[in-house]
């Protein structure tokens, strides 16, 4: 923070504290500098602590010689009430060792030898408030600098936006101590309408600026001036010279100045910080034009990244809907081919019943009944399973305990029909000593759906797909592993293959989002997945998961 030199010409405002025991001496001294500075008198040492302890003040000036409480000693208790003061001691006897003691233990700040010379002291009592300044401001600087960079460090870290614009709100109002301070952001790039950020901790006049919007056509200057990347102060005395929408929201609030800063983001305006002094409070300074700009620019990068993250989630949640939808259209024909089959056996069975029913036809009755009720039962299996593929998003999947076996054998069942339609052999390999583990079943399920339909998919006629469940090394967890024997996946691909939109296949073969949804499903689970290829060799993926992944989704 720079000096302010129009703050410093006020010099009234820093006002003086002068002791002496000689009430001639002080109304001296009052004579011939009251006209340009703040001063208070006393005629004690007591009398002067009285007056640093119930007044902001700036300098103070001590005659040495005293009864009682001497200058040295009151300066260095006046040092013990307010390090910040700037004290000065006037004495006439030239007391070498007196003033060396006060120098040595940071008591005085200068002082003046009687008798005194009113421009030499005048100089004196300019530049002891200058100094005063400047270290207030100094150690304000300090102060705020701290408050940015915890608070920078603060906005940096949040990434869910409604509460990273409440953080920022509580920073302006409380750490920084702005009367008022609201947030607008751009709702509409098109229109290039503003409006307001409605806060739970607003009060009634965040309720009713909220209904007021700013658009080129309601505010152009405004706008655009904030497009240009100008920071904007706006006085009450002025209001009839601004348009209609910032003179209704100047006219809501009451205050005498605000300070606007616009927020920009990589590709132009995304928002703007206001501040005012709605309360009474001091007008606003350059100094204040500074730190809102570098707040700005710290709150702009955070605002661009709450809104990417906020962006990736809602496509990763869009992306997962829509490969569970690509998923279930691909076993649309094998699902209809396993529900048919069946169904020969159970429309023969109905059929045929009439006729037999007077008949005692141990076989037909017996071995072909208990058939159709197996198919029955085949057909009830397969439902329950694309039903629970269909039930709600990924977020809304619960967390239970299941045996990773069944959902690897649920997988196989449903798709063994596609490989011999692609005439591939698909295996199955189960260990028993597989454990069961905690977590979204049905997320795993599509996993294991779309690492084997994956397989399947490049897997020449004659080739293998063989799927294996297995505990982890070290009994931590549990091991799902696809193999195929395709054509492998390229080195340079194999880093790209879980990327969203990477896909090796033509461009009506894959949409390239399936692997990114096992990666994202495996990591959500505390999990990793693993690809080992070659070319000509085919390809490998090992999902490892843990036993509990509940501590990821808490």
């Amino acid at each position: 923070m720079r000096p302010n030199p129009e703050r410093l010409r006020d010099l009234r405002e820093f006002p003086i504290v002068y002791v002496d025991d000689e009430p001639e001496n002080l109304r001296i001294f009052e004579l011939t500098f009251g006209r340009d500075f703040t001063i208070f008198t006393a005629t004690s040492g007591e009398q002067g602590l009285e007056i640093i302890n119930t007044k902001p003040v700036a300098v103070v000036v001590s005659d040495h010689r005293m009864p009682g409480m001497t200058g040295t000693e009151f300066l260095a208790r006046a040092a013990q009430l307010d390090p910040k003061t700037i004290r000065i001691m006037v004495t006439a006897y030239g007391d070498a060792a007196t003033l060396q003691d006060a120098i040595n233990n940071g008591s005085i700040y200068h002082f003046i030898a009687k008798p005194w010379n009113p421009d030499d002291v005048r100089a004196t009592l300019i530049r002891g408030i200058e100094a005063y300044a400047m270290d207030s401001e100094r150690m304000q600087l300090l102060n705020e600098l701290t408050v940015l960079n915890r608070v920078s460090a603060s906005l940096t870290r949040e990434l869910e936006l409604d509460r990273l614009l409440g953080l920022l709100l509580l920073t302006l109002r409380e750490d920084l101590g702005f009367d008022g301070a609201n947030l607008l952001l751009l709702r509409n790039a098109k229109t290039r309408t503003l409006e307001w950020v409605v806060s739970a901790a607003g009060d009634e006049i965040d309720e009713r600026i909220a209904r007021i919007s700013f658009t080129p056509e309601n505010a152009l200057e405004f706008v655009s001036q904030l497009e240009d990347g100008r920071s904007l102060t706006l006085r009450s005395e002025h209001l009839l010279e601004y348009s209609g929408a910032v003179r209704q929201w100047m006219t809501e609030v009451a205050a005498e100045e605000f300070l606007v800063t616009p927020l920009f983001g990589k590709e132009g305006l995304i928002g703007a910080i206001t501040v005012d002094n709605r309360r009474g409070g001091r007008r606003f300074v350059a100094d204040d034009v500074t730190l809102i700009e570098g707040l700005s620019n710290q709150a702009s990068i955070a605002v661009e990244n709450a809104r990417l993250v906020d962006d990736l989630r809602r496509s990763r949640e869009q992306v997962r809907r829509a490969d569970r939808l690509g998923s279930l259209g691909m076993l649309a024909a094998g699902l209809a081919h396993e529900i048919n089959n069946p169904l020969v056996a159970i429309n023969t069975f109905l059929a045929m019943a009439p006729a037999k029913r007077a008949e005692n036809d141990p076989e037909f009755w017996g071995d072909y009944h208990k058939l159709t009720l197996r198919e029955v039962d085949r057909i009830r299996e397969l439902v329950r399973t694309m039903r629970r593929l269909g039930q709600g998003g990924a977020g809304a999947m619960p967390h239970e305990m299941f045996a990773p076996d069944e959902v690897a054998s649920e997988v196989v069942t449903l798709l063994h029909r596609e490989a011999e339609l692609g005439r591939v052999k698909l295996e199955i390999a189960l260990d028993p000593a597989t454990p069961k583990i905690v977590g979204a079943r049905d997320q795993i399920h599509q996993v294991v759906l779309n690492l084997v339909l994956n397989a399947l998919s490049v897997t020449p006629h004659g080739g293998e797909v063989s799927v294996r469940t297995g505990p982890a090394a070290g009994g931590d967890g549990v091991e799902i592993e696809v193999r195929d024997t395709g054509p492998g996946i390229a080195p340079e691909h194999l880093e790209q293959i879980f990327d969203p939109f990477f896909t090796t296949k033509g461009p009506d073969s894959g949409s390239g989002l399936g692997l990114m949804v096992c990666h994202r499903i495996a990591t959500d689970h505390r999990g990793t997945i693993e690809v080992t290829s070659g070319k000509g060799r085919g390809t490998a993926f090992l999902v490892r998961l843990p036993l509990d992944a509940r501590a990821a989704s808490a």
